[in-house]
C-alpha cells in the first residue's frame, strides 16, 4: 500500500473536543486502575485530604485513565510506575490520589482491511501535581519518571511541603530552581507519536510559544528558562530516524523491550535534571501559590509547550478525510 493511499484511510479523532476537565465515566467517587482507587472529583479528593491531614496527588491526563488509548505518557506511566508496588503504598498511605481529564486525546486510526487497524494517538502528556487540601498546587511532575527518580523526589515534596505556608513553600523551590541550557524532552512519546505525524504530513511546530516578558524578573527568568524547553514528539519523523534520535543508533537486532527501558530512563533523567528546575522557577515566581487550572496553563502551555486549548491541537492543517471542519 502507497504512503497516499494509506493516509486516505486515515480518520483523525477527537481533534475538535471543547477544552474543559472532565471525570471517569463509571463510578461517581473512584475509577479503579492497577488496584489504586483514583478519585474522580479533585473536590472530593481534597475534602477527603482535610479529613486524612494528607496532600492530594492529583494525575493530570489527556484521555481517561481506565481507557486502552489514553495519551502515550499516562499509558506508560500506566504500564511502569503505576503498577510498582511502592506506588501503592504511597497512595494508600501518604497521599489521597484523583485524576483528571484535561480533555480527550486525538486518535488516530488506520484501517489496513480485513480487520486490520493500527490506532496512534498524538500531543498530550501526563503531569502529576502534590496539591494541599486547600487546592493549592506545591508542586508538579511533568511527563514519565521511574520509580528510582520518583519516590526519593515525591516524598521530599511531601516531607517539606505538605504542612508548609505559602511562604515556605515559595523559598523552597526559590532553592531548587535553575537556568537550563536547550533541551529536548518527550523522548520515548516521539519514538510513538513523531512517525504518525510524519505519515499524516503533519508541519513540524514548536507548539506553544513561550511569553518573552513579564513584570518580574522571577518570573522572566522562568520564561526564559521555560523557553528554552522543545517538545521532540510534536516533530514529524520516520520511525527510523526517532528511535535512532532518542537511542543513539538504530534499532537493528536490539531487544525493543530493552531499548524501550533505555529511553524511558533517558526520559525521567531529563525530566529530574532540565524540567523540574523549570517547574521550581515557575512555582518560585508566582505571587501566591496557584489552584490547578492556573497551573495547567504554565505546565501545559508555557512548560511542555501543548496546545491544549486549541480546538485541533495544532492539527487543522493536515486536511485528511474525517477531519472535523
Amino acid at each position: 500500500m502507497t504512503r497516499k493511499a494509506i493516509i486516505g484511510t486515515v480518520a483523525v479523532c477527537g481533534l475538535a473536543t471543547a477544552v474543559g476537565v472532565a471525570w471517569a465515566r463509571g463510578s461517581s467517587s473512584a475509577t479503579h486502575v492497577n488496584g489504586i482507587s483514583w478519585r474522580n472529583s479533585l473536590k472530593d479528593a481534597l475534602a477527603e485530604a482535610k479529613r486524612q491531614g494528607k496532600p492530594v496527588l492529583l494525575l493530570s491526563m489527556f484521555g481517561r485513565i481506565d481507557e486502552e488509548m489514553a495519551c502515550a505518557n499516562a499509558r506508560t506511566l500506566r504500564a511502569t510506575l503505576f503498577k510498582d508496588p511502592e506506588f501503592k503504598k504511597l497512595v494508600t498511605t501518604e497521599v489521597v490520589p484523583a485524576w483528571e481529564m484535561v480533555r480527550a486525546v486525538p486518535k488516530i486510526e488506520i484501517d489496513l482491511g480485513d480487520g486490520k487497524k493500527i490506532r496512534r494517538t498524538v500531543r498530550g502528556n501526563a503531569v502529576m501535581y502534590l496539591v494541599n487540601p486547600d487546592g493549592k498546587v506545591l508542586d508538579a511532575y511533568p511527563g514519565v519518571y521511574t520509580s528510582d527518580d520518583f519516590f526519593p523526589m515525591v516524598r521530599a515534596s511531601i516531607r517539606d511541603l505538605a504542612r508548609a505556608d505559602d511562604a515556605s513553600v515559595v523559598a523552597y523551590h526559590k532553592s531548587l530552581g535553575n537556568m537550563i541550557p536547550r533541551t529536548a524532552t518527550t523522548m520515548g512519546k516521539s519514538v510513538m507519536e513523531s512517525p504518525t505525524l510524519d505519515l499524516l504530513g503533519a508541519a513540524p511546530t514548536d507548539g506553544v510559544q513561550t511569553p518573552s516578558r513579564s513584570s518580574s524578573p522571577e518570573r522572566d527568568r522562568f520564561l526564559v528558562a521555560a523557553s528554552r524547553i522543545s517538545d521532540m514528539s510534536l516533530t514529524p519523523m520516520p520511525a527510523s530516524v526517532a528511535i535512532a534520535r532518542v537511542s543513539g543508533k538504530p534499532l537493528g537486532d536490539r531487544d525493543p523491550k530493552a531499548v524501550a527501558a533505555e529511553v524511558m530512563k533517558r526520559d525521567s533523567s531529563v525530566n529530574m535534571t532540565r524540567v523540574r528546575p523549570v517547574v521550581h522557577l515557575w512555582l518560585a515566581s508566582e505571587p501566591s501559590l496557584p489552584e490547578i487550572d492556573k497551573a495547567r496553563d504554565a505546565v501545559l502551555e508555557t512548560i511542555l509547550k501543548i496546545p491544549y486549548k486549541d480546538p485541533y491541537f495544532g492539527l487543522k492543517d493536515v486536511l485528511l478525510p474525517g477531519t472535523p471542519e
